[in-house]
């Protein structure tokens, strides 16, 4: 093991900066993060060969399937052999052919980008760096470091003003007439009037951040457009409307616990012969 420690100590950067500077094999493990998941990145010679950000999902293999690259049936034999021999899903369709070859450099290289996207934003957990002989999802394929930094940080700096023009997670995303851009067209596809920016995210592999950055750049070239704000402002401006319409009446103003106080049960009686009194006065003036 050459490294381990605590992601509040070192950010996922600062470790990717570390170990990227080192020639052989390597294979970064997190754990923790903010579903509590794993995560690792793979790295040969100062290169990303693979990274998955959360690794109880097939983000690239869902990235390839929206984008037309798998049919059913090569999906279906490479899920079995991936089950029965036990390696990875996406070295199983790569192996038994069936992939479109012209789709695997740039799906690979956007899933990369945006599963490290969303890896630095992981603030707890731990992570060991290991030098190993094998690496997960290798397919041959691996992208310098240097470079990768590079696109995952402009993606960062979109991210922030793709999340305000969405309006969140719950805002549903419609389908818009424009022309779409050829990276885009798997993730317009799933855009159906009904799903939340949540659920394509689910449903896209793009991932957390990437997700969000691809909606606003269909929203900002008319190809999708999103219909509600958040569920939870939403909800929130409805209830204000109806305390407006509906005001409760006024809460009784709460009486004092005379009992706690020495002698205070007896002041209840007073106010009653007080009551009397009045009634009494009363009766004299109508002649009663």
């Amino acid at each position: 093991m050459l490294l381990a420690g605590s992601l509040e100590a070192f950010r996922v950067q600062e470790i990717l900066g570390l170990v990227g500077r080192k020639p052989g094999q390597w294979l970064i493990t997190l754990q923790g993060g903010p579903r509590g998941h794993a995560a690792f990145v793979g790295l040969r010679d100062r290169s990303v060969v693979s990274v998955s950000a959360d690794t109880t999902r097939q983000d690239l293999a869902r990235r390839l399937v929206i984008e037309g690259a798998i049919g059913t049936t090569g999906l279906a034999e490479a899920l079995r052999q991936a089950g029965e021999s036990g390696v990875g899903l996406v070295r199983a369709l790569v192996d038994g052919d069936k992939v479109e070859p012209a789709m695997i450099p740039e799906c690979v290289r956007e899933h990369a980008v945006s599963a490290l996207a969303s890896l630095t934003h992981w603030r707890t957990g731990s992570f060991t760096v290991d030098e190993v002989e094998s690496l997960p999802d290798d397919i041959d394929m691996a992208f310098p470091v240097a470079g990768l930094g590079t696109e995952v940080t402009s993606m960062l700096k979109r991210w922030r003003p793709a999340s305000d023009l969405l309006g969140g997670p719950n805002t549903v995303i419609a389908p818009y007439p424009g022309h779409v851009p050829g990276r885009l067209r798997g993730l317009h596809s799933l855009i159906d009037g009904h799903r939340t920016v949540a659920e394509l995210i689910d449903a896209s592999g793009h991932g957390d951040i990437g997700t969000v950055v691809d909606l606003a750049d269909l929203v900002e070239v008319r190809c999708a457009a999103p219909l509600s704000g958040s569920m939870g402002a939403l909800e929130q401006r409805l209830a204000m409307l109806a305390a407006m319409e509906h005001p409760e009446k006024p809460a009784a103003k709460p009486s004092p616990n005379l009992s706690v106080i020495h002698g205070g049960a007896d002041a209840e009686p007073a106010a009653e012969q007080a009551d009397d009194l009045l009634s009494t006065l009363l009766k004299g003036v109508r002649g009663v």
